[in-house]
């Protein structure tokens, strides 16, 4: 099976992603708000607050550079930006129009400050089919 051809993805804003969070940080803070006028503890609201920091890290984390692109060139992934590099990509979640990835590195001290990349459709939606074709063509 012959590699699909090269592709040039940018790397913008992760609104959806954000949005995603932004939701589950609204309806955890809700449920949080319920349970401490329901059983006033203190330790489980703690409890529901620390299962808030991976979606923080996450949203934190998963924010790939200004101006990064994120390319393939039929063989390994590169990505572009304050310091270029090559790497894999690993699918992670596929949201359809958004996918979660993680960036595995050949060199740890060369990868990127997160093994996290989201991307979005809306970021380039006339070249998303090819870079989807790329990431699953690469993983499967």
């Amino acid at each position: 099976m012959q590699a699909p051809a090269p592709v040039l993805y940018p790397l913008g804003r992760a609104r959806r992603l954000h949005a995603l969070l932004a939701l589950l940080l609204l309806s955890t803070l809700a449920l949080m708000a319920a349970v401490a006028a329901s059983q006033p503890s203190l330790s489980l609201v703690s409890l529901m607050g620390v299962l808030l920091l991976p979606a923080v890290g996450l949203a934190v984390r998963a924010s790939p550079a200004a101006g990064s692109i994120l390319w393939w060139d039929g063989e390994r992934w590169h990505l572009q930006g304050p310091q270029p590099m090559q790497g894999q990509l690993t699918l992670a979640f596929d949201w359809q129009g958004a996918l979660l990835l993680r960036w595995d590195s050949p060199c740890p001290d060369t990868g990127p400050a997160s093994p996290w990349l989201w991307i979005e459709q809306h970021d380039d939606p006339v070249t998303w089919k090819d870079v989807r074709r790329a990431i699953y063509w690469h993983t499967h």
